[in-house]
């Protein structure tokens, strides 16, 4: 009862736009789409959808490359606006309404290239609609509430998608399971629907959002250069982003093939993998933000961590001959997420709002022109052993953003809390 006391006053006392938020991010999850991030590889059903439409490893890598391209090439205007516009409530939903048919075409396509031109325009309306969404996100959660409202809104989005990826996977199965190409377009056409409802709630509840104009004009350069001039920690983030991007760019587009062609995941056991998500979200994303008050950030980020290379493990040693195990694996991650929520929020907390439309600008460049190249590399890889892609997976979070990870926490934060100035209090 305690528990459910607080959930409410915290309620009461947020911003009308986290309401919204969590009912556009529930919206989603109820039509099966994971909330967006921001990745540009194509995942979950839309890559096993490019395989079955004829693509093979290296024509599926092409495409996330072609779709990081495009980001790059717009990556820097599309900061720029931002940074400059000070409505970001208009900017964001003027993507959002541009991005809307791209789920209706894609259940329209008939083969892997006119797959690549729907994801390319989609890439197009993502580098504006991705760093407005984010600031706005940001801006909904006061920051001494940030880990709790984290952990409400991935509880509360959670329920909403507990039972949608059973729901896909009997249409699926229904329509002639996960083999054919055909099989899987209902559901597209299921979300294109969601995407219509969510953009209405967001036009008629969402406030706007005002963010401080900076003086001036900096060019890419110049932002770099003010990023690079700025605390460690902000470097190490670039750093650890930078590295993650790079191994996801390269396995992400092949996941789920990998689930269903290699590891042998049934249409049920597949949509089983996305139940076991949400289902420990509900579970455990309240209690796990309890935790990381009563213990603090760092314990609780270190033990995520570590469950976060399990499940990476996991995943490569589960068996073809018990494909149930990938439902583990999902669970772990998802358990990672729940206890990772109070270095999320310190990743949030150390970009200041004036230079976060220039920070993603940036770092979209980067990992951007990484992502040409990480998807093909992919490819080929794939072509080795498709093993091997996975297998960086875990290297990665092991020894390259764990060891970022504890020497943010134990050298420039207090507890996994900023302590670093802004970067408007930086000399250029």
């Amino acid at each position: 009862m305690e528990i459910l006391h607080d959930m409410v006053a915290f309620w009461k006392r947020q911003k009308e736009n986290f309401k919204v938020l969590i009912t556009r991010d529930s919206l989603r999850m109820l039509s099966g789409r994971k909330i967006v991030g921001r990745t540009r590889a194509v995942v979950g059903y839309e890559s096993i959808f490019l395989s079955r439409l004829g693509a093979n490893s290296i024509q599926i890598g092409i495409v996330s490359g072609a779709m990081s391209l495009l980001n790059v090439l717009f990556a820097v205007p599309a900061g720029t606006i931002i940074d400059r516009v000070k409505n970001v409530r208009n900017l964001y939903l003027m993507s959002f309404a541009f991005g809307l048919p791209n789920l209706l075409l894609l259940a329209l396509a008939p083969n892997w290239l006119s797959f690549l031109l729907i994801m390319l325009g989609q890439t197009l309306v993502l580098t504006i609609q991705m760093p407005t969404k984010t600031i706005i996100d940001i801006d909904a959660i006061n920051d001494e509430d940030r880990v709790v409202g984290l952990s409400i809104h991935r509880m509360i989005t959670a329920i909403a998608g507990v039972g949608s990826p059973l729901l896909l996977a009997y249409i699926i199965n229904y329509y002639g399971g996960l083999g054919s190409a055909n099989a899987i377009r209902p559901i597209f056409l299921l979300q294109f629907v969601s995407e219509i409802i969510i953009f209405i709630v967001l036009y008629t509840k969402l406030e706007n959002v005002f963010i401080e104009k900076k003086v001036g004009r900096e060019s890419l350069v110049e932002g770099l250069k003010l990023i690079l001039a700025g605390p460690v920690p902000l470097k190490l983030i670039l750093v650890r982003d930078v590295a993650t991007m790079f191994v996801m760019g390269m396995s992400n587009p092949f996941r789920g093939i990998y689930q269903v062609d290699v590891k042998m995941a049934t249409v049920f056991i597949f949509g089983w993998i996305g139940v076991a998500e949400p289902a420990i979200d509900i579970l455990l994303s309240i209690p796990a933000g309890k935790l990381i008050e009563k213990y603090g950030r760092r314990k609780v980020g270190y033990a995520g961590h570590i469950v976060g290379i399990i499940a990476r493990l996991l995943l490569v040693l589960t068996p073809r001959s018990f494909p149930e195990l990938l439902i583990l694996m999902t669970a772990l991650g998802s358990l990672e997420g729940c206890l990772y929520l109070g270095f999320d929020a310190y990743g949030q907390e150390i970009i200041p709002q004036d230079i976060r439309g220039k920070w993603m600008g940036v770092l979209a460049v980067i990992t951007g022109v990484i992502g040409v190249v990480a998807p093909v590399i992919g490819g080929f890889i794939w072509r080795l052993n498709p093993d091997y892609l996975f297998w960086l997976n875990v290297i990665q979070w092991t020894f390259v953003a764990f060891p970022i990870m504890i020497i943010l926490i134990e050298k420039y934060s207090i507890d996994g809390r900023n302590r670093t100035p802004a970067l408007g209090n930086i000399k250029r």
